[in-house]
């Protein structure tokens, strides 16, 4: 069997399913949509997150920490950068604002896809991403290694931004919210013991007025 790897930038697929205005979307289970893209000949060989934590921010600190707990429970690898403070002038407002932006992630995502090409014979590497700033990665590693596979998984209703980047791939595919929505967690997350390990916060729960799902 083919090892395929699976890379996913936290940040560029959280703003993509928060565009949808479906929070239940967001307790996604990123191996089991990781295997939902495998060919018949391929297997799992890992899943790596990267992201960040808004410390700044105690409710979305707490639901992110939470995933990460649901992420690790199923053998997704999380790798944590940060946040740097920042000022920029405003136009709007003529001064200096206040700013948070976010730090080292798309370094980590081009170092670790380049070390793990280069030290593990992974024979296909996805990437869950649209953001351009990847395009070097990509090439780099198609002329690194011509054996290998490369694949794009676009966040929902990103493909036309992700246009330059799929370009470079040897292909590409949406992951759609029907695709998300079939790879959620559990509302308890529970271990090999029965322990529950993470629950879903209640912003990711659905509604009432949704109905059964």
């Amino acid at each position: 069997m083919n090892k395929t790897a699976f890379y996913v930038d936290g940040f560029n697929l959280y703003h993509a399913i928060d565009a949808l205005h479906d929070d239940r979307l967001k307790w996604l289970d990123l191996w089991k949509l990781a295997a939902t893209f495998l060919r018949a000949d391929e297997e799992l060989d890992r899943v790596v997150y990267f992201t960040a934590l808004m410390k700044w921010d105690r409710e979305k600190l707490m639901r992110h920490k939470e995933y990460l707990l649901a992420l690790e429970s199923v053998g997704v690898e999380c790798i944590v950068s940060e946040f740097q403070k920042t000022k920029r002038h405003c136009k709007d407002q003529q001064r200096h604002c206040g700013f948070h932006d976010e730090k080292k992630t798309d370094v980590e995502i081009a170092t670790r896809i380049l070390c793990d090409c280069f030290a593990d014979g992974i024979d296909r590497v996805i990437v869950l991403t649209a953001d351009s700033d990847q395009v070097p990665t990509v090439a780099a590693v198609r002329g690194l290694f011509p054996k290998l596979s490369v694949s794009i998984a676009c966040p929902p209703g990103r493909g036309k931004i992700a246009r330059e980047l799929c370009g470079v791939a040897h292909d590409h595919r949406e992951a759609t919210p029907g695709r998300l929505a079939q790879c959620l967690f559990p509302r308890d997350v529970v271990n090999s013991s029965g322990k529950v390990v993470a629950r879903s916060p209640a912003k990711y729960q659905p509604s009432r007025s949704r109905g059964p799902i």
